[in-house]
């Protein structure tokens, strides 16, 4: 009876991860999709740091650290970028997220955005660095801005979107 009960355990947890995995490649994939777009010609917004923001605080969905490494590695071999960029982004995200240094700052859901905007620049000043001293050069820096403003302007939108979903749900329970 107890095997029995601990065979469904990792079954249920080998399950939600490969569901996870499964939404997240989705959604890196969407975000790749975005650059058909003529507004996203230069730069697309980094729509997964946002979900993994909102999947860690709101809904307290961990991904584990295997599963952003093996999307970001699957993202850098499709796109033949820098190999790691994306996975040490990623894993920069969750590890932000989730540290104590940023805990403070969650007080109040209306800091949200402050936090997430802590979090995606220090993640991604740490990635562009490694990207400076790997090329030993400085890029354009008129592709990271829009980058790095369209991302933090999604944020908002998608963050008000989850709230609005949620709110509707709870009214439609009660």
């Amino acid at each position: 009876m107890i095997k029995n009960h601990n065979i469904t355990y990792h079954l249920n947890k080998l399950s939600k991860n490969f569901i996870l995995f499964v939404s997240l490649f989705l959604i890196i994939n969407f975000e790749i999709s975005l650059s058909f777009f003529p507004i996203f010609k230069t730069a697309t917004p980094s729509l997964i740091s946002v979900i993994i923001y909102i999947f860690i605080i709101k809904l307290s969905i961990k991904p584990s650290y295997f599963i952003l490494f093996l999307i970001g590695l699957i993202n850098d071999i499709t796109l033949g970028g820098n190999l790691g960029n994306t996975s040490i982004f990623l894993l920069l995200i969750k590890f932000f997220t989730e540290s104590l240094f940023f805990a403070n700052y969650l007080k109040n859901s209306r800091q949200d955005w402050i936090c997430f905007t802590m979090i995606f620049l220090s993640s991604f000043s740490i990635i562009f660095f490694i990207n400076v001293l790997i090329n030993l050069s400085i890029p354009d820096l008129s592709p990271v801005f829009y980058y790095v403003g369209t991302s933090l302007i999604i944020f908002p939108i998608i963050n008000l979107s989850f709230d609005f979903i949620t709110f509707i749900t709870k009214l439609l329970k009660s």
